[in-house]
This record gives C-alpha cells, sequence and structure tokens, in this order.
C-alpha cells in the first residue's frame, strides 16, 4: 500500500485474490481512524465500536472510495457494532439517499471498527454485509485501534467465486497518522551590522553663555559652514547597554520558563488521558464508591424446538414452527456438518413452516445449527446433535438377486419334496410287491412239498 503524509494521498490496496484494485483516499481513512479512536476511548475496557459506509465509484475493475458516511448506531446491544432495527432503517436511508444522485458517490462498502477482537467478519458481520451491500465489487473495511500503537485495516471483498475469506484478511495494513502541516522556515532579509556603511555626524552648534559684563561677542558661524567630521564605524564605536534590555532579559526568562512549564504540563496531561483507564475508577472509586446494582436475569432466548430423529438412515430435523420466532422470521440457514465440510441448506418461510427437513446421513455423527433471521431482532441459534451406528445398507440390485435366488430355492426344495414323496411311495409299493412275491414263492414252496409227500 502506498502511503504519504497528505491528505491527497491515494492509498491503493489489492491481492491476488481480489479481482479488482481498490484505491482510497487518505483523508477518509484518517477521519475514519479519528472518529474510531475517539469511541475507542469513549469507554473503559475496549469502548465502543461504531461504523458507517464507504461511498465512491467503481469502473473496469477499479474501486475508488473518496468519502464516507458515519451511521448512528443506538448499541442497543451493547458497546459492539450489533445493528437493531431502528439502525438497520437508518442504514437503509442512509444508502438511499446517496443511491440516486446524479454523477455523485454511491455506496461501494460498508467499515467498521473491532476494539475487542482480531481482524476478521463475524457472522453478523457476513450477514450485514450479504443484506445490504449484495454487489459482487462493494467491500468491508474492518479497522482495529490500539492505545500506543498505529491502528491497523483490513479489507474482505467477495472472490471470483462469489465466497467472502472471512476469517482473516489476506493482507492487513497499519494506518499512520497524517502528520501536521509545518510553517515554512526561511533566513532572515535584514541586514546585519557588519554590513552596514560608516555613518558621518554633524556637529551641531552649542552657544556658550556671554558674561554681563563681558562685551559682546563676535556673531557665531552658522552650522551649515562647519566642515563634517567623519566617525568610526559602528563596531568600534561602543555605545551603552539601554536600560530597557537589561530590564527585559529576565522576563524573557521567566516566559520562557513558564513555556516550557505548560508544555509539560500539558504533555502529563495528554499522557494521563491516554492511560486514563488504568486511574480513573480508582480515583472515582475512593472519591465516590458505586453502589453494587445485581443486573436483573436476563430474559431466556425464544427457544426453536430443534431435534434429530434417525430412521434407517435418513436424519429426520424438526423444530417448533409454531414458535414465535419462528413465525416471525423472514428466512433461515440450515448447517450440517456430517464429515469434513459442513453443508450450508437456505430455507424460507415456506419451507420454516412445514417443520421439518430430511438428510440422508453418511456418517455416525452429525451436528445441525439452525440459525433463523429475524424480522425484529437479532438472530436466534440453535444447536442439536445426533449419534449412532449407519444402518446395513444393501444395493437393490443385490435385494433382487436374493429374493430371486430365495423363490429358486424354494421351488428346487419344492421340487425336492415331491420327488422324495414319490420315490417315498414307489419303495412302499416295491415293497408291497416283493412282499406278495415272497408270500407266492412260500405257497409254491409248500405246493411241491406236498406234491412230493402226498397224505398216506
Amino acid at each position: 500500500m502506498t502511503h504519504s503524509g497528505t491528505d491527497s494521498t491515494t492509498l491503493t490496496w489489492g491481492v491476488p485474490e481480489c479481482p479488482f484494485t481498490i484505491e482510497c483516499s487518505a483523508r477518509v481513512l484518517d477521519d475514519i481512524r479519528l472518529a474510531v479512536t475517539d469511541a475507542f476511548f469513549s469507554l473503559p475496557r475496549g469502548g465502543a465500536e461504531i461504523g458507517g459506509i464507504l461511498l465512491g465509484e467503481f469502473d473496469q475493475g477499479r474501486l475508488v472510495i473518496s468519502d464516507h458516511a458515519a451511521l448512528d448506531c443506538e448499541h442497543a446491544y451493547g458497546p459492539s457494532f450489533a445493528l437493531s432495527p431502528p439502525d438497520e432503517a437508518r442504514l437503509r436511508d442512509l444508502q438511499s439517499s446517496y443511491a440516486n444522485v446524479p454523477g455523485g458517490l454511491r455506496p461501494v462498502g460498508w467499515y467498521h471498527s473491532h476494539t475487542r477482537s482480531e481482524i476478521f467478519l463475524s457472522e453478523a458481520d457476513l450477514a450485514i454485509h450479504d443484506r445490504f451491500f449484495p454487489e459482487a465489487w462493494q467491500v468491508a473495511l474492518v479497522m482495529k485501534p490500539h492505545t500506543f500503537q498505529p491502528a491497523r485495516i483490513g479489507f474482505f471483498f467477495r472472490q471470483e467465486d462469489g465466497s467472502v475469506h472471512a476469517t482473516g484478511c489476506y493482507r492487513e495494513e497499519s494506518l499512520e497518522a497524517l502528520p501536521f502541516r509545518q510553517m515554512p522556515a526561511g533566513a532572515p532579509t535584514a541586514q546585519t551590522l557588519d554590513g552596514l556603511a560608516p555613518r558621518s555626524f554633524r556637529l551641531a552648534p552649542v552657544p556658550a553663555p556671554a558674561p554681563e559684563s563681558a562685551p559682546e561677542s563676535a556673531p557665531l558661524e552658522p552650522a551649515s559652514s562647519l566642515p563634517d567630521l567623519a566617525l568610526p564605524e559602528p563596531a568600534a564605536f561602543e555605545l551603552p547597554i539601554p536600560k530597557f534590555a537589561i530590564a527585559s532579559a529576565p522576563v524573557a526568562r521567566r516566559s520562557m520558563v513558564v513555556g516550557i512549564g505548560i508544555v509539560a504540563v500539558v504533555g502529563i496531561l495528554v499522557a494521563a488521558f491516554e492511560v486514563r483507564e488504568m486511574w480513573l475508577p480508582r480515583v472515582l472509586a475512593a472519591i465516590r464508591p458505586v453502589p453494587t446494582v445485581t443486573p436483573p436475569p436476563p430474559s431466556p432466548a425464544p427457544a426453536l424446538g430443534l431435534s434429530t430423529i434417525d430412521r434407517e438412515g435418513q436424519l429426520q430435523i424438526g423444530w417448533d414452527r409454531s414458535s414465535p420466532a419462528v413465525r416471525r422470521a423472514s428466512d433461515a440457514l440450515l448447517e450440517i456438518t456430517d464429515g469434513p465440510l459442513p453443508v450450508a441448506i437456505q430455507l424460507d418461510t415456506a419451507h420454516l413452516e412445514t417443520g421439518s427437513f430430511t438428510y440422508a446421513r453418511t456418517t455416525e455423527k452429525v451436528d445441525v445449527k439452525l440459525i433463523v433471521h429475524r424480522k425484529d431482532g437479532p438472530d436466534l441459534r440453535e444447536i442439536a446433535s445426533f449419534l449412532g451406528k449407519l444402518p446395513n445398507r444393501q444395493p437393490a440390485e443385490d435385494l433382487e438377486a436374493q429374493q430371486k435366488q430365495r423363490g429358486e430355492t424354494a421351488k428346487q426344495a419344492a421340487k425336492l419334496k415331491a420327488d422324495m414323496s414319490a420315490q417315498a411311495a414307489k419303495t412302499k409299493r416295491l415293497e408291497k410287491e416283493v412282499q406278495s412275491m415272497r408270500e407266492e414263492m412260500r405257497q409254491q414252496q409248500l405246493r411241491r412239498l406236498n406234491n412230493q409227500f402226498p397224505d398216506k
């Protein structure tokens, strides 16, 4: 970033990830720095955070920031720069006042300070950036003040794919204060005593008093007829020191001492003001003890009723659609962490009214976060988790093949059973035939024996 001490300098900022170049007036950055520093010292332990819009123009890959307009934040949620509904209305009015100016400046982004955290964009900052500054060339400036060191700044922008690297700035810069202008210094133009020409003096006539009894003297010669006498140069002619110079020397010395004392006292007062957070609370506590006031307990945030139920690997994500926070929501964001990367799903009012969402999980642990954007208040967040084993899933083709194989096996079993029944019947029939043949053979043997031995 180029830097100079004049208020007409343009500071240029750019990184390879940014699709355009950012040029900002040094005067604008210094004005913002002064306002941020003043708010930083307005309260103990971090001060107040402020913000506003950046004004300029964008043309052919070049974003020029030439002015700014501060936003009057009421800090309804504390000293941080969190916008309440009236703040959002004022921000819309501030944008619209510069939106239709013919040939003038237009909002090219916004700025705000971080006094208690580093330079990054929080979820609330991203929500403001996406809602009020949706253009691809609009940027966000974050400034972090410091008590004894220069302030630091960082720009955030949308990349080619539309994403914003919000966890940190690609390049931070130190913002030095613009120096004061000095009066021009030059050598005095008056001549010194060494350069003066020798001066000549003419003697004035001095009449001598005549005694009363003395005769009249001759008339004196007129002064014009007297010769001119040249005196030595001023360097050789020593004049006595005037009394006013002798009397004014101690006065000048006293004035110099008083001036040095005033400067020292002012320096001490400025240093004490810079570190007032260290000694001012103790002095105030010693003079007038602060009564201990127990703040009322904060009202609980409206519940969203977020829940998760697994049904054969299908995760049923539900919420209370009759909740007042859900019914007054403008939209919502459902974040599902099922693996290394989270999945963000945008929900409109119609999806919120259904009260459920089905997701096919792929791991045993699934984290779910529901962020509801309300029209009349801050965003609400609720988190739920599910932990359980995955069901044994088989492809449909394998199931069909198994069913087919089972059918064929059943047919074969039935056929074998029928064949066994037939074989058993055949065996019984053969056994009967063998038994009848044995009986017949026995009868034949008996007949033969009777024939061989007839009755006597």
